[in-house]
């Protein structure tokens, strides 16, 4: 069964997750201003290290999985890019991206980047036996072999044969992977793809035990006795929905670099106990979603304040099998009718950043930020509306007529489900009422549940709109892009475009930079057009340490995690 990818999983305002959260640098968001009023602290320098090394931080849920063929949210990978390695580490160096060696201690590829060799230095797992090259091709197959039910399985369709594997019609042992010898490993990719080393950055990419797999069964990375590990920690304990406890890894190839002696994660949902935490000194690190909290903290001598985009986008999201909302008209509609900049202010404090493209403005094709050669696109979408004298009220009675529901929009049975049952799911969902209410004639009903109820719903198509958060894996649109491809839907829209596909996998190998831009321009202009989803902010991350923390990366696609951090003068 698929499941969300959510590296950024933020269904809700509360506090977001912290100390290695995946975020991007400062973006020039135009709500960077209001927060100026830093405090004095930000030069703060480290002195000697402290002898007792750890840290207090949190998760806002518990994981679901530390199984790399099985991890679906941001909480499971928060967990195992700590405690696991792969092929390389994409790290945070002063503020600038780094491909470090990981497992693979060096690599190449031949001249046109089809095959790349990795070859792999002395790492052990936490039971002492030597990380191997056939450990690479066991995890890669078993996530490719559709019986296993990868829910990012598609993160391997460079690779060669995987298109065929994930549709049953060849073994996964025809994956092009394979051990040349203990220590060296070789992947073939189908085609070109520029960002191919980037992507082995992710944990779809990691090692895997085949012996571990088969003795745990659906045990395995459940609990911390069915888990192993070959990373810079490993996972002392874990009390499921309470807390977890990272000590580090004796047998990690760079055990030398990782300071921290043990990471403490409280399982924390609540805002005001997160905030009550980190005040009465129990969290070293919290993140804040509130003008409130920002002023409190930025005033508050004893912590540093970290403000970065991320690469994460919240929307909305339509399924276009409804009987309403198969209708084009009717989803811009609802798209259109949104101010964008009016509901950053109303529900997300006026801290993120309207982003009126589906690709966030963080990630860049080469060198060329995609945003600003994209546009922004439901900007002109609504001022070609407004220009022929229209208004989002006139689409969706354009709309009802096609479908031959009359004139009257308020006999429409609309429902938007959210994933979140607090206080401020209630707000958002209060101000999308009058929204639509005010701008379309439309009596909106909300549907509030639980994330596992939500996303049963939302898999099972039964549901009209929804809303959710997206995170990118690595920097290049095809990341965002190819998750509405029609074989993947990971989004569960139920929507297909045959156009949209083919530029989509057009830009992914295409090798000359101002090319490949243009074909997911184009992508991202017809699901916009076509009204599959209306963004409504990027993510940002408002994040306080104290003043004894060093160490923490500001960078969204790295992969420092824990592994540089320490205190110093605790």
């Amino acid at each position: 069964m698929k499941k969300i990818l959510a590296i950024i999983l933020i269904f809700t305002m509360c506090l977001s997750i912290v100390a290695c959260s995946n975020t991007d640098k400062p973006a020039d968001s135009g709500n960077k201003d209001s927060n100026e009023n830093v405090n004095s602290n930000e030069n703060i320098k480290p002195g000697e290290a402290d002898k007792e090394q750890y840290l207090n931080t949190y998760l806002a849920s518990d994981p679901t999985s530390l199984d790399v063929s099985l991890r679906s949210d941001s909480y499971s990978s928060t967990i195992i890019t700590n405690v696991m390695e792969g092929l390389v580490r994409l790290e945070d160096r002063d503020g600038e991206y780094f491909m470090a060696p990981g497992d693979a201690q060096t690599w190449e590829s031949n001249e046109d980047g089809t095959v790349w060799t990795f070859h792999l230095g002395d790492n052990k797992w936490s039971d002492g036996e030597p990380v191997t090259a056939q450990q690479y091709v066991y995890s890669l197959q078993r996530s490719a072999d559709p019986a296993t039910g990868c829910p990012n399985g598609w993160f391997l369709s460079p690779v060669l044969n995987y298109d065929a594997i994930s549709k049953g019609e060849m073994a996964s042992s025809e994956l092009g992977v394979k051990a040349i010898d203990e220590k060296t490993l070789e992947i073939t990719l189908a085609h070109t793809t520029p960002a191919f080393l980037e992507m082995c950055n992710s944990t779809i990419y990691y090692p895997q035990r085949e012996d571990k797999v088969k003795e745990w069964g659906e045990k395995y990375g459940t609990e911390v006795e069915y888990t192993i590990y070959n990373g810079p920690f490993v996972l002392e304990s874990w009390t499921h929905n309470s807390s977890l406890v990272l000590k580090k890894n004796p047998n990690y190839w760079n055990a030398d670099s990782v300071k921290l002696d043990k990471v403490n994660l409280a399982i924390m949902s609540d805002t005001t106990t997160i905030i009550n935490a980190y005040k009465s000194g129990d969290l070293d690190v919290v993140g804040v979603s509130t003008q409130e909290w920002l002023d409190e903290f930025n005033n508050d001598s004893n912590s540093k304040y970290e403000y970065y985009t991320t690469q994460g986008l919240v929307f909305n999201f339509y399924n276009t099998q409804d009987e309403l909302f198969k209708n084009e008209n009717i989803r811009k509609a609802f798209s259109l009718a949104i101010d964008l900049e009016d509901i950053n202010e109303m529900c997300f404090g006026g801290l993120r950043v309207p982003t009126y493209g589906w690709v966030v403005p963080t990630i860049s094709v080469g060198e060329t930020n995609f945003r600003q050669a994209a546009g922004d696109v439901l900007k002109e979408q609504k001022a070609e509306l407004e220009s022929n004298g229209q208004t989002p009220k006139d689409l969706l009675l354009k709309g009802m007529q096609e479908l031959g529901l009359g004139d009257d929009p308020s006999t429409l049975e609309v429902t938007l489900s959210l994933a979140g049952t607090d206080d401020w799911f209630r707000t958002f969902g209060e101000y999308l009422q009058q929204v639509y209410l005010t701008d379309l004639g439309v009596n909106l009903k909300i549907n509030f549940a639980e994330w596992g109820i939500f996303y049963e719903n939302v898999q099972n198509g039964n549901y009209q709109m929804g809303y959710m958060s997206w995170g990118a894996y690595y920097n290049d649109p095809y990341d965002v892009l190819s998750i509405f491809k029609s074989e993947w839907d990971q989004v569960e829209t139920g929507w297909a475009n045959k156009q949209f596909d083919e530029l989509v996998d057009k830009g992914a190998i295409e090798m000359d930079e101002k090319v490949r831009i243009q074909h997911y321009i184009d992508a991202e202009k017809i699901l916009l057009d076509e009204a599959v989803v209306c963004p409504l902010a990027t993510s940002t991350s408002h994040s306080f340490y104290k003043n004894y923390v060093f160490g923490y990366s500001n960078l969204g696609f790295s992969a420092n995690g824990y592994k540089d951090m320490f205190t110093s003068g605790r």
